[in-house]
């Protein structure tokens, strides 16, 4: 119970100040953050720029004379409240934006993190069980190589090849724009296709990043003095692997795993841009493009929390399943 109290008051410090952090950093970028709405309002009113940025000023709840930290006391209490900010751009809360944008971004990265963690563990330990064959060195070999390419290039490279050349995935959206969202088995199955391009071009690098690391893990464990005292005794290589060296490699890598779940939440902006998934990603995108700091300021907020509560339930699912974590 300590343990949990203890990381659970480091939680709420680390997010204090990352979330100041992402305060600070967009306020201090350049421009105004009502900029955009107000040429919206006076290209739609036919009023003077002046007129249409206090218009603007009071819509967003912007006084461009308050003091910094008034601000920050404000976004703060907001925060608090589950106010996540006001988008100039599409002209409505960040909140409805999050609650359209974010089941998508989750139904991708939950896909994403189930196919790479399953496929990228089993050729992590199956390259270690036979290390320096050759079987080993084309799946280390392929896995560092895709683990070097960014997600936005497969992005690219998956779309070209299998949405415009071989017109076996859609090339963009998350449904077809003439059907009806439903319950349907059809409806289900449109989401499912429509979700397998930014899918594998998430899961693919992180496919690879497990492979090396369980590959690495279980290498190590296999030459621990357990594993030659149980070869010792005549157990089958079958059940020193399953028992004796699966479990014990894939132990660090759970922790890794709610950790990446986190951080794929925030990595794919690029993705879901090329792909059109109308995602968190795709919004974080859209709102770098055209300066909407209300949107980025909510977004970058949303990932950041994320992160760190990630982290923290990684934190106690690895000490309830290594208690000398706890000891440390």
């Amino acid at each position: 119970m300590k343990y949990v109290v203890d990381r659970l008051v480091y939680l709420i410090i680390v997010l204090l100040i990352a979330i100041s952090g992402v305060f600070v950093l967009v306020n201090k970028m350049p421009g105004d953050p009502a900029y955009g709405l107000a040429v919206s309002i006076a290209q739609q009113r036919n009023m003077e720029m002046e007129r249409a940025l206090e218009i603007a000023h009071k819509l967003m709840g912007i006084d461009p004379h308050e003091p910094l930290i008034v601000r920050y006391g404000r976004f703060i209490s907001n925060l608090l409240k589950g106010n996540f900010g006001y988008s100039s751009f599409y002209q409505t809360s960040v909140n409805e934006i999050i609650a359209k944008a974010l089941p998508w971004t989750l139904f991708v990265i939950s896909l994403a993190t189930l196919v790479s963690f399953l496929v990228g563990i089993y050729l992590g330990s199956f390259a270690a069980q036979k290390r320096g064959t050759i079987i080993d060195l084309v799946i280390s070999g392929i896995a560092s190589i895709i683990q070097a390419i960014p997600p936005f290039v497969l992005a690219v490279l998956i779309l070209f090849i299998f949405a415009v050349r071989l017109r076996v995935i859609p090339l963009g959206g998350a449904y077809p724009v003439d059907m009806e969202p439903s319950f349907s088995l059809s409806f289900i199955l449109k989401i499912i296709h429509h979700a397998l391009g930014p899918m594998f071009a998430t899961a693919i690098p992180q496919m690879a990043a497990w492979a090396l690391a369980m590959r690495g893990n279980t290498s190590q464990i296999m030459e621990e003095d357990y594993i030659r005292f149980a070869q010792a005794r005549g157990l089958k290589d079958s059940v020193i692997a399953n028992k004796y060296i699966k479990n014990n490699a894939m132990l660090p890598l759970i922790a890794s795993l709610a950790i990446s779940i986190g951080y794929m939440l925030g990595g794919h902006t690029l993705v879901e841009s090329i792909f059109n998934y109308p995602g968190i990603g795709f919004y974080f995108g859209k709102a770098i493009a055209v300066r909407d700091f209300g949107l980025l300021t909510g977004l970058f907020s949303l990932i950041v929390i994320g992160v760190i509560v990630a982290t923290f339930i990684a934190e106690i699912v690895y000490a309830l399943i290594d208690p000398r974590v706890k000891l440390k």
